[in-house]
């Protein structure tokens, strides 16, 4: 159904200073909403135009890759720059045909997640890859909606599992490119409707709720602008996940499947008979580090009630390794740090990010799914997936107690937009023509509204 690429998606962002001394650069004093490289006709595939934009702060780091996180789109390596492993001060601004001739007012912003793209998310959901002069099989959401009168445009991220802190700059960032690619820099009432899917929610949430005030150290941040009408988030985790701390055998997938661009929980691991290190692959951010963003999505479900283990999780070694996987310890089958010790390399994001609330002037509405997978697919293998009846209800990645925690968001008085739960997976969240349906009415409600 889909390639190996789409499906490596499953398991798979001071206050003051001494008078005496300058003020550190944020990156709204260093990026100029201006290209880098501009890439249009045959040289941007499906899309109308490509640019590369590139934001210079030094808080814009290279981030490190995993062998299976390193690009493979042939597209995306040219727009890149020729690079595998791009540096994270760049991103991909993607145009969709028709996007300085639209006919609706609000231009929208879609943000990919992880082990994702734009052109694998917005443009061609059913296709791995697409040669030149290839047309989709079946449009995604990026041509349908551009199709339909919409200024559509899309981010790539340089690294699909990268820091959501550099994410959530990098939405900033291309919204006041797409302001300047319309015209529309004097336009006090411009917004996009920005829709986040899966992790790449937590990066437009993250710009959403005011980022550079929650996190002042972080000086390449960003304070919201007010340049969001409606955030929609699809099948993001608003209060996290923990998948790889609930589940033993998602860990031994990991580790035996060199294609899977995803972390394991574990860092020391019973395996053939050899009790083996695998903290390279591992989640901790003083590991390796191949998979920044990780560690800031999480959230303890278990140990807040929110979504305690469950039967699908249970271990034939009385729970022992269930235990030590999800809350630290030493089992005969791995050793693992616990979730609270990730957690807390990763900022405590999730956490932060529900103490503070959106801004008020974004209007928040969320799209989530309950059905799971029932197979997988790596290369040419597909690998069925039996699902306990006992699991909490999810679409195969977020639990829907997690795609639809709402409270912390609207702490503020951001405006409720709507919410409803699909049939669908989590993938399918993202090109189903239902969930375009429940998308585009959500886009559409006072339309003429900028706000």
């Amino acid at each position: 159904m889909r390639s190996d690429s789409v499906w490596r998606v499953l398991l798979a962002g001071a206050l003051c200073v001494l008078a005496i001394l300058p003020a550190p650069l944020t990156a709204s004093d260093e990026f100029t909403p201006d290209a880098e490289e501009v890439f249009v006709g045959a040289d941007a595939g499906c899309w109308e135009r490509v640019e590369r934009l590139r934001d210079p702060h030094a808080g814009f780091q290279q981030e490190a890759f995993a062998p299976a996180g390193l690009l493979k789109d042939p597209w995306l390596i040219r727009w890149f720059g020729g690079k595998k492993g791009p540096h994270s001060g760049t991103v991909l601004l993607h145009c969709a045909p028709g996007w300085h001739s639209a006919t609706r007012p609000v231009p929208i912003l879609l943000v990919h997640g992880a082990s994702d793209n734009a052109n694998r998310a917005w443009l061609h959901p059913y296709d791995g890859m697409l040669g030149p002069g290839q047309k989709p099989k079946e449009p995604g959401f990026a041509l349908t909606l551009a199709s339909r009168g919409y200024a559509v445009f899309a981010v790539t991220f340089a690294h699909s599992q990268g820091d959501n802190f550099l994410q959530a700059e990098q939405v900033a960032n291309a919204i006041r490119r797409i302001r300047r690619l319309l015209g529309r820099e004097k336009d006090r009432d411009f917004a996009v409707d920005l829709v986040g899917h899966s992790k790449g929610g937590v990066a437009a949430r993250l710009y959403c709720s005011g980022a550079r005030s929650l996190f002042p150290k972080k000086t390449f941040l960003s304070e919201f602008r007010g340049d969001v009408r409606r955030f929609v988030a699809v099948g993001s985790p608003m209060l996290g996940v923990d998948t790889g701390f609930r589940y033993y055998l998602y860990n031994l997938w990991v580790d035996q499947d060199a294609n899977v661009h995803a972390p394991m929980a574990a860092d020391k691991m019973l395996l053939y008979g050899f009790w083996t290190d695998v903290g390279e692959r591992s989640i901790y951010t003083d590991r390796g580090n191949a998979f920044p963003g990780q560690c800031q999505v999480l959230y303890d479900l278990d140990g807040t009630g929110v979504v305690p283990l469950a039967p699908d999780s249970y271990t034939v070694d009385g729970n022992l390794t269930m235990r030590a996987l999800y809350h630290g310890g030493t089992s005969m089958f791995l050793h693992s740090r616990g979730i609270r010790t990730a957690i807390d390399q990763g900022e405590k994001l999730i956490y932060r990010l529900e103490e503070r609330g959106l801004d008020p002037r974004v209007s928040l509405a969320v799209l989530a799914g309950k059905k799971p997978f029932d197979k997988l697919q790596s290369g040419n293998r597909v690998i069925p997936v039996w699902n306990h009846p006992l699991s909490p209800k999810s679409d195969g990645v977020v639990f829907v107690a997690s795609a639809l925690a709402l409270d912390g968001a609207l702490r503020r008085g951001a405006k409720l937009l709507g919410k409803e739960l699909l049939d669908l997976n989590h993938l399918a969240l993202a090109c189903n023509p239902k969930a375009l349906a429940v998308l585009e009415k959500w886009l559409q409600e006072n339309e003429r509204s900028s706000r």
